[in-house]
């Protein structure tokens, strides 16, 4: 087979280029991108940063003035109207707090798709599965902590847009399971979560939701008499509010068994357990196991270290599309970064766009080598911030779908 990844530099290591020069090349296949849209691969030089245009917000999504609420409504959608070659890079971007992309943002724009699994054979495995997903899934809510937020819309909105990865992280709190984002409480706890999840699975029973339960910290406070590990089984079989649709919804894990096809899957969650769980457990696929390939590459220390996270999540795309399709590994790739970074930059470049971000990196590079005959039909679990529609379907479009006497699999 020859090489579908012959070697380029990586964007940020081309000093020489300008802003709107041609991209290397990451394929023998001709490119799909016009010059205009060349910038998508390119990081340009801290020299250019200084003097960039700082585009102004075409858009607030989320205009709220609290620091943190729980439910801010849906947000209101304006695309930008025009093709200014000093403003954003499209004439269609989507913005927030003056960040513009094309593939961040606007993930619940229509049209929706609350059931793009149906179209899928039972028989497809998980580990077959490219699925996009959100990083700090429940962060939708701190709406002025820009160290924090890694989403603008709400759970069920998420869910409706296509995406079928959860990153929902908890500390035990007066015995509750409370998700936090590193030390700041998101307001909301384990039970909003899994009440969302189990609405959308009961309206939408084709679907399957694969969801990271990690234990962000040690408990809070000096009120806890429970582990855990003994919280979450409370949400599992005891708590009226969750176990009857935990008793539906989740899935049962077997450590013993092949990882599970979407037959098994549908209408269920698969939990990748990230805690503790000596007592009963474990409770889902161990995360960082030796059956997961991850791809965490998050503390980034400034934004022209982004490069260095393009090549570790072009690395990750590259081993899941090249690996044999033998039901063995998870592939997760996190195109989310932080600490040095805001993740609303990592994720849609800084307002002066000196930078491009992971977004439109990742959603270029899936729409060049999909349908690539050398490579395995498969990129794994996608997970973002600040995912927009384009992103999303870009991801979706390598569920490749059998053809029947040359038509479609009917849903």
């Amino acid at each position: 087979m020859r090489d579908p990844f012959p070697s380029a530099e990586s964007p940020a290591k081309a000093p020489t280029m300008s802003p709107r020069c041609s991209p290397p090349s990451f394929s023998s296949r001709r490119p799909r991108w016009s010059p205009r849209r060349s910038t998508l691969y390119l990081v340009a030089l801290a020299a250019l940063a200084a003097t960039a245009l700082v585009v102004p917000p075409a858009l607030l999504l989320d205009p709220s003035t609290a620091l943190f609420d729980p439910s801010p409504g849906p947000p209101q959608l304006t695309l930008v109207e025009h093709d200014d070659p000093d403003g954003p890079p499209h004439a269609d971007a989507a913005c927030l707090d003056g960040r513009c992309s094309r593939y961040s943002f606007d993930a619940a724009a229509p049209p929706l798709r609350p059931a793009w699994m149906s179209r899928l054979p039972d028989s497809t495995p998980l580990t077959a599965l490219s699925i996009p997903g959100t990083h700090d899934t429940m962060t939708y809510g701190l709406a002025r902590d820009a160290r924090l937020r890694c989403q603008n819309w709400d759970l069920a909105a998420q869910l409706d847009a296509g995406l079928r990865y959860l990153d929902v992280r908890a500390r035990l709190r007066d015995d509750e399971l409370r998700v936090y984002h590193a030390d700041r409480d998101t307001g909301f706890g384990l039970a909003d979560v899994l009440l969302a999840a189990f609405a959308f699975l009961d309206a939408n029973p084709s679907e399957a939701i694969v969801m990271r339960l990690k234990q962000e910290g040690p408990p809070v406070g000096a009120n806890n008499t429970v582990s855990f590990e003994q919280a979450f089984v409370r949400y599992r079989d005891r708590d009226p509010r969750t176990a009857p649709g935990a008793a539906r919804h989740l899935h049962p894990y077997d450590g013993g068994a092949p990882l599970p096809a979407l037959g098994a899957l549908r209408s269920s969650i698969f939990l990748l357990q990230d805690f503790a769980g000596p007592e009963a457990g474990p409770y889902g696929l161990g995360w960082d196991g030796p059956q997961m390939a991850l791809e965490d590459m998050w503390v980034i220390p400034d934004i022209y270290h982004l490069a260095d996270k393009w090549i570790a999540i072009r690395s990750a795309f590259e081993r899941a599309v090249t690996d044999p399709l033998d039901n063995t590994r998870l592939y997760l790739a996190h195109i989310s970064a932080s600490v040095g970074v805001l993740p609303i930059d990592a994720a849609a470049g800084p307002r002066n766009r000196s930078v491009t971000g992971m977004n439109d990196m990742t959603a270029q590079w899936l729409l060049d080598f999909d349908g690539n005959p050398d490579l395995k039909p498969r990129v794994g679990v996608v997970i973002f911030d600040f995912p927009g529609r384009r992103a999303i379907d870009a991801v979706i479009a390598w569920n490749k779908v059998p053809r029947h006497r040359g038509r479609p699999r009917a849903p």
